[in-house]
């Protein structure tokens, strides 16, 4: 079987590491389906100050937050680092965006999928799909 490589957004981060969000139990059977498959999971580094600043706040969980953050340290995650190409093209699709819900962190999780050239995001967010791009649970 070929490797299997999906980019993560925040949301789905978020969603792992709380047990009382709405999208807590899909992103765990989705996590579990992508490891069956042998899927590189793959965060854009703008994902981690996203889902750790909203955990912190609009959550109001600090613990999870420096979870994800020791986590990080400790190298669980397989990062992207965005460079100059992921960063322009982002602001380009970025400047497509008809809804304030839009972010220029989700465009860079759209730059990256197409740097790594796939079609795949676990994410909850219905613009990927309008980008062209496959949610991993679906």
């Amino acid at each position: 079987m070929s490797e299997q490589v999906i980019v993560a957004d925040a949301d789905a981060l978020i969603a792992l590491a709380l047990e009382h969000d709405p999208n807590h139990l899909p992103a765990v059977a989705i996590s579990k389906k992508l490891l069956t498959q042998g899927a590189t999971v793959i965060f854009p580094i703008t994902v981690f100050p996203e889902a750790i600043t909203s955990l912190r706040r609009a959550a109001n969980q600090p613990d999870k937050a420096r979870l994800i953050a020791r986590q990080l340290q400790q190298g669980a995650f397989h990062v992207e680092y965005i460079d100059e190409q992921i960063l322009m093209r982002a602001t380009r699709i970025f400047e497509k965006a008809n809804s304030k819900q839009n972010t220029l962190f989700d465009a860079i999780v759209a730059a990256t999928a197409e740097k790594l050239m796939t079609t795949s995001i676990f994410s909850f967010d219905d613009w990927y799909p309008k980008l062209g791009f496959r949610l991993a649970g679906d």
